[in-house]
C-alpha cells in the first residue's frame, strides 16, 4: 500500500516556491513528490486546475488563454522586480485578441527585461531585452507587464496586417453599452494618439510596419475577427462600413446593436461567433433582434466564421448584392 503524501506546511499557498517550502519545514524529498506540479524551475503547484478537466469541451483558443494566465501566476512566485510579462502572456493578461494556431512557443511564457539587464531562462521560459525608451509597463492583477500601447507595438510586427490592426483596436475601443442604457465595463486601453507617437518612435524594431497599420485603426471593434471582415469589405473596393452601431425604429426605439452597418443603406453585419449558437438565450435574442430590424427594413447578412474565412469570395459577394439593391452604385 502506497502512503499518502506528508501534508505540507498549512501555510503555503496553492503556488510557492522551493525555497519558502523548505523555510517552513517542508522536507526536499517532499517537495519531489508527483503531487505536486513542478512548472518552473524552483516552483511548485499543489492541485491541479479545473480548466484541465474541461479542455474538451471548450474552445482550444480559450483554454490555452487560461491555461497561459494560470502559468502566469505560477512563474510569478520567482519573477525579479525588473522582470515584466510581454508578448503573447501580455496580450493574454490585458484580454487582447491573439491570432491562435499561429503561436510560435505557445506553451512559453514571456518575459522581458530592459536593457542592460539580462533576460531570464529555462524550460517553459521566452526571455526578451527591450530598450527602456521603446516601452512602459504597468501592472494588472498584481503582475507586472508591459502596458497595453508597448504590447501593440512589441507584438505588432510578428503579426500579419489584419492582426496586427486587430490587435491595435483591442487597444484604442471605448467601451460602451448598447445604445447607452448602462454603464459600460472597461475603459479604454490607449488612445489612438498614443499608439501614433510609440509607432512612430525613432529606433523601434517593425517601425514601418506599425505606422502601415495606423492608418487603419478603428474605434468600435469588439473582436478581431469584425476587423478582418471591415478589411476584407474595404480591400473588395466597397465602402467601410461604421462599427457599433445602435439601431432604433422611427418611435426612437432601440431595436439593438450591431458590429458593422451601413446605416444610410440599412444593412446590418452581424458576425455570430461560437456563443451566439451554443448559448440558447443569445440565440432567441439575435432572432428577436433580427425580426426587429425587418420590420424597420432592415437587411440583416449573418456572417459566421466558416464564411469569413473559408469562404470570404461568397460573404462579399453577398455585400456587394446588399449594397447594390440598397442603392450603392461602385
Amino acid at each position: 500500500m502506497v502512503n499518502a503524501p506528508k501534508p505540507l506546511p498549512i501555510n503555503l499557498g496553492e503556488v510557492f516556491t522551493r525555497n519558502l517550502a523548505i523555510s517552513e519545514g517542508a522536507s526536499a524529498s517532499r517537495l519531489r513528490a508527483k503531487d505536486l506540479k513542478k512548472p518552473f524551475h524552483g516552483v511548485r503547484r499543489q492541485g491541479h486546475p479545473a480548466v484541465q478537466d474541461e479542455a474538451e469541451i471548450r474552445h482550444p483558443a480559450e483554454v490555452w488563454r487560461e491555461r497561459h494566465r494560470l502559468a502566469m501566476d505560477e512563474y510569478a512566485v520567482v519573477m525579479k522586480n525588473h522582470q515584466f510579462f510581454s508578448g503573447w502572456s501580455a496580450a493574454v493578461l490585458w484580454k487582447l485578441p491573439i491570432p491562435f494556431g499561429r503561436v510560435r512557443d505557445m506553451n512559453h511564457i514571456e518575459v522581458s527585461v530592459f536593457a542592460p539587464r539580462r533576460p531570464p531562462r529555462g524550460v517553459g521560459v521566452s526571455g526578451s531585452q527591450i530598450r527602456p525608451f521603446l516601452a512602459g509597463t504597468n501592472y494588472k492583477e498584481g503582475l507586472h507587464v508591459l502596458d497595453p500601447a508597448s504590447v501593440w507595438a512589441v507584438l505588432g510586427p510578428r503579426l500579419d496586417l489584419p492582426d496586427r490592426v486587430a490587435l491595435g483596436d483591442s487597444v484604442i475601443r471605448t467601451p460602451r453599452f448598447p445604445g447607452n442604457l448602462g454603464t459600460p465595463s472597461g475603459v479604454q486601453l490607449a488612445t489612438p494618439e498614443a499608439l501614433g507617437r510609440i509607432a512612430h518612435t525613432k529606433g523601434r524594431p517593425g517601425r514601418r510596419l506599425l505606422i502601415e497599420a495606423l492608418p487603419l485603426l478603428r474605434d468600435g471593434a469588439v473582436s478581431a475577427p469584425e476587423t478582418h471582415l471591415r478589411l476584407a469589405i474595404v480591400d473588395a473596393g466597397m465602402p467601410e462600413p461604421e462599427l457599433d452601431v445602435d439601431v432604433y425604429d422611427c418611435m426612437g426605439r432601440f431595436l439593438g446593436c450591431s458590429e458593422l452597418a451601413y446605416p444610410e443603406f440599412k444593412i446590418a453585419l452581424e458576425y455570430e461567433g461560437d456563443h451566439h449558437r451554443t448559448k440558447t438565450r443569445q440565440w432567441n435574442r439575435d432572432l428577436e433582434k433580427y425580426e426587429d430590424y425587418k420590420r424597420v427594413d432592415w437587411e440583416v447578412i449573418r456572417v459566421t466564421k466558416w464564411l469569413l474565412y473559408s469562404r470570404r469570395k461568397k460573404l462579399l459577394t453577398q455585400v456587394r448584392d446588399a449594397l447594390a439593391r440598397r442603392g450603392w452604385r461602385g
